[in-house]
C-alpha cells in the first residue's frame, strides 16, 4: 500500500483490507486514494503553517477532503455490492 494511499486505511481502520484490495485492482480507486492522500498531507501543511492566508486555504482543503470521503466510502460500497470482499463468504 502506498503511503498516500494508508492515509485513507488511517481514517477508515475497520476498511483497511478493503481499501488495500481494491487500490491494488481498481486504477480508479487507487486515484482517489492517491488524491485523499495528497489532500491530507496538504491539510497537514495548512495546520502547520497557522497564518491567516493558511486558514482561509485550511477550510478549502477540509472540504476537499470530506468528499473525497464521501467519493471512497460510495466507490467500496458499490465494490461491495458488486461481490467485494466487504460482503463476506458467498452464501451457497
Amino acid at each position: 500500500m502506498s503511503e498516500k494511499t494508508q492515509h485513507v486505511a488511517e481514517r477508515f481502520p475497520d476498511l483497511a483490507q478493503a481499501i488495500k484490495q481494491y487500490a491494488s485492482d481498481n486504477r480508479f480507486f487507487h486515484g482517489l486514494c492517491e488524491d485523499y492522500g495528497d489532500a491530507v498531507e496538504m491539510l497537514h501543511h495548512l495546520e502547520q503553517r497557522g497564518d491567516s492566508a493558511a486558514s482561509a486555504q485550511y477550510a478549502v482543503c477540509r472540504e476537499i477532503v470530506s468528499e473525497l470521503e464521501e467519493e471512497i466510502l460510495a466507490e467500496l460500497q458499490l465494490w461491495n455490492e458488486g461481490g467485494g470482499p466487504l460482503e463476506g463468504p458467498a452464501k451457497p
